[in-house]
């Protein structure tokens, strides 16, 4: 790359982040303000985000067909899991289950002053890389989560996998899909002192890299946000990341930071007062013009773009 690159994905999941697990505590309640004051900040330093939106929420309602909701649908067979996928769908509309249907962020999303990315985080919330979904469920569910799309005038570039469970890639060449966001690379061979200082202040071990696959792009993690799950002071944690960015600017390399918005809950405050840094920190070096701050399916588009000329 001929500089670093700055990306934020967010999973945007409401209900269907946790419909299919039993630890099911979150108040999903407190996400639409959450994600509109996100969107606030983005405009503040001209971020843009990628928002990984399951398809299901960009309906504006539903309705079982024959009693059977969603037949278009290939099921999966999870082992770990009994019944119907859409079971607890509750085919219904905005107004009467407001953590199902979002249609209302999604034009807000697409309304804000700065130029987001509205990627896929598939349609209901599948896990691909588990065994128990076939090429043919994926291929339904990404079909679904394309359509609901379109109906809404938008076109899908990038693919978040639910659970980062990555399966049936060449699903996404046939669908028009150029980006999703890859596992953190692992560094295999080192020691304790070379791990910790790699966490630390990085080098060039763990500088993360686009990957070319084909027609498409793994875009790796490079870290997850999620300041209350750290042993550290929040300010301590925040600087560590921010030496991250400053290792991907020396490095050129790729910054790739996610998210789900619950991951803002216990300590709203200093989720956004830590995010706002890392958010002022990027803008700095985006004005110093060593850093693009892209979306996936902008750099996805950039790079191929580089690949062809060369």
């Amino acid at each position: 790359m001929d500089r670093a690159a700055f990306i934020i994905s967010i999973d945007t999941e409401m209900a269907w982040g946790l419909v299919h697990r039993p630890d099911r505590e979150y108040r999903y309640d407190s996400e639409r303000p959450d994600l509109r004051r996100l969107l606030t900040l983005f405009d503040t330093y001209d971020i843009p985000a990628t928002w990984a939106v399951v398809g299901h929420l960009m309906l504006d309602g539903c309705e079982a067909i024959d009693g059977v909701k969603h037949p278009e649908i290939v099921r999966p067979s999870y082992e770990w899991f009994d019944g119907d996928w859409f079971d607890e769908d509750p085919c219904s509309n905005l107004d009467d289950a407001p953590t199902w249907y979002a249609a209302d962020l999604i034009d807000e999303i697409r309304s804000a002053t700065t130029a987001h990315e509205i990627g896929s985080h598939g349609f209901s919330h599948m896990i691909i890389g588990d065994p128990g979904c076939s090429r043919e469920t994926f291929a339904s569910e990404l079909r679904a989560a394309i359509a609901a799309a379109d109906a809404r005038g938008i076109a899908l570039r990038s693919l978040i996998y639910p659970r980062n469970q990555i399966g049936h890639q060449d699903v996404l060449d046939e669908h028009g899909i150029i980006a999703y966001r890859g596992s953190r690379p692992r560094t295999p061979g080192t020691t304790l002192w070379q791990r910790l200082a790699d966490r630390l202040v990085g080098s060039e071990r763990t500088a993360v890299l686009p990957i070319p696959e084909g027609p498409r792009w793994n875009l790796p993690a490079t870290i997850m946000f999620d300041v209350d799950s750290r042993r550290l002071s929040w300010r301590l944690w925040v600087r560590q990341v921010e030496r991250r960015l400053e290792q991907a600017v020396a490095r050129r390399s790729l910054f790739h930071l996610w998210f789900h918005p619950d991951n803002l809950r216990d300590n709203t405050e200093v989720a956004f007062a830590a995010l706002e840094r890392l958010c002022r920190a990027a803008a700095v070096h985006r004005d110093r013009s060593d850093l693009d701050v892209v979306t996936m399916g902008d750099l996805a588009d950039q790079l191929t773009s580089a690949t062809t000329r060369s």
